[in-house]
Formats: C-alpha cells, sequence, structure tokens
C-alpha cells in the first residue's frame, strides 16, 4: 500500500473535516498486523511476533506490505479457538472481563 495523498481539509457534511490542520497522518498498525480475534473475548488483539526492516531506497513514507494470504490464515487460525456467541444469559462479552470505563452490562447483551 502507499499513499496517493496528503492530509489535507475535505467538504462533507460534518464542519470539522473543513479544520483539518495537520499534516502527518502516520500509518495504522492493522496495516502490519493480521487480526488476532482473542479467543475470549472476541477483540481484535495484538498477540503476534512482527519483522519491521528498514525501508529501501524506493520506499516512501507509510508503505506498508504485508502479506494478506498469511494474515488470514492467522485470522481463521485464532477464529478457531474463540467461543462463538451469544454467551451464556445471551451476552456478547463477559461481564467480568477488566475495562478501563465498563458500559452498562446491557450493553453486553444481545437482543
Amino acid at each position: 500500500m502507499r499513499q496517493t495523498g496528503g492530509i489535507t481539509p475535505f467538504d462533507s457534511r460534518d464542519p470539522d473535516s473543513s479544520r483539518v490542520y495537520w499534516r502527518e497522518g502516520g500509518v495504522h498498525q492493522n496495516f502490519a498486523f493480521p487480526v488476532h480475534a482473542d479467543p475470549v473475548s472476541g477483540m481484535h488483539c495484538w498477540h503476534q511476533r512482527v519483522r519491521v526492516e528498514r525501508a529501501e531506497p524506493d520506499d516512501m513514507r507509510g508503505d506498508v506490505l504485508t502479506d494478506t494470504n498469511a494474515s488470514m490464515d492467522v485470522y481463521r487460525e485464532w477464529l478457531d479457538m474463540t467461543r462463538p456467541g451469544p454467551r451464556p444469559d445471551n451476552l456478547r462479552r463477559p461481564l467480568w472481563m477488566l475495562r478501563s470505563v465498563k458500559p452498562d452490562p446491557e450493553a453486553y447483551r444481545l437482543r
């Protein structure tokens, strides 16, 4: 993946989109790491090793090279370890999981 343009203000229904003043967007880590679903919660987790290499002379800032087939294999392997929902009491995630800000217990229930 290669960036085709920089960060600039743009028109949309959201007035904040015209207020973009920053120039650096960085690279989202999900482009480099395959999805690893946590076996208990089903949330995306980062339980893997990655290899980062020095940039080559023709590389540009923000370039990412990922083997999407290998990423899908890892995702399927981790998905096999997860428990299908809904959980007991029709829960999406266990209520006992520690969270910095815990939502109302009804937010965990599937309807």
